[in-house]
């Protein structure tokens, strides 16, 4: 018969064996992990612009619109498991150069050691630019530095060109927002770890949200229009400044229809809406999930 100190050996070994399974594996028994890597990625409309035409990626009042500079602040990569309560998260916050990001997008995080289960809960931030932040390569330390010292989310230079007439603008946003609930295009929450093995997901940040002609919640059901920028350009010198924008009246530059504004909000608290508040606003919807799938949940960081 076994003595009482080694049944009590034993019965603490179980408790170890037990333990260490639920740090490997989440508690699932079957001590498999993997890993996940976190690529961000810009759309094809940051890199190669927007075309004019009728197709539901074009821009259809007749406007080319191009980007020569597109810098982004994204972090604080997170996911969870609601089975279990299992989490995991880095707070780092990045500065990206979107018009020099490499082919397959800039690996931003890797988790590791993961249960090889679905974590079906996935966020992140672009949150406005603090001290801290850090320039992932091959973006220039001077564009983190710009981007920390005016405390924007997202910056952008281009022009609109249309019939002859080129608007060119050099835009920055205090929009942080937090994206969460992220799901894949057909709708399929977070990520799927595989066994031994790494899965690849994608923040997706998409230049065309300016021009939507309503605010999206989900599936982006909307046109775009790009005519408000020679609208706005009040001085007509093909400038188009920020100011030029807070003082723009989306009576004129948006119509309603066929533009909706139910969601537009007085971002810059001056007691009326205008199509800077219109921008802004589309500004902190840009952020998707593998390609086109949505991030529904956000929350405004101020």
């Amino acid at each position: 018969m076994m003595s009482r100190t080694k049944t009590i050996s034993a019965i603490t070994a179980l408790f170890v064996i037990a333990a260490c399974a639920s740090k490997t594996d989440g508690g699932t028994g079957t001590g498999a992990t993997g890993a996940v890597q976190i690529f961000v990625l810009p759309e094809d409309s940051i890199a190669n612009g927007l075309e004019p035409g009728n197709g539901p990626e074009n821009v259809q009042d007749g406007w080319t619109v191009r980007y020569s500079r597109y810098l982004v602040a994204i972090g604080n990569f997170r996911a969870r498991r609601t089975d279990n309560g299992d989490a995991v998260t880095d707070p780092t916050v990045y500065i990206l150069d979107l018009k020099s990001a490499p082919t397959s997008g800039y690996v931003a995080k890797e988790f590791t050691g993961l249960a090889a289960v679905r974590w079906d809960k996935f966020g992140y931030d672009i949150p406005n630019a603090k001290a801290g932040a850090k320039a992932l390569a091959p973006t220039a330390q001077a564009d983190a530095d710009f981007m920390i010292a005016n405390g924007y989310s997202v910056y952008f230079e281009g022009s609109g060109a249309k019939s002859g007439k080129t608007v060119a603008f050099k835009w920055g946003f205090k929009a942080g927002t937090s994206f969460d609930d992220c799901s894949s295009p057909d709708g399929i929450s977070g990520f799927a770890v595989p066994a031994g093995g790494t899965v690849q997901v994608k923040p997706t940040l998409h230049g065309d949200h300016q021009y939507f002609d309503n605010v999206t919640q989900g599936v982006e059901i909307t046109k775009r229009l790009a005519q408000w920028l020679q609208i706005c350009d009040k001085d007509a010198n093909n400038d188009l400044t920020l100011e030029e924008l807070k003082g723009c009246d989306v009576v004129t530059a948006l119509p309603q229809p066929p533009y909706d504004l139910t969601s537009v909000t007085d971002q810059d608290m001056d007691g009326k809406i205008t199509v800077y508040d219109y921008v802004d606003t589309q500004l902190r919807t840009f952020g998707d999930y593998q390609g086109d799938g949505e991030c529904p949940t956000r929350a405004s960081l101020r």
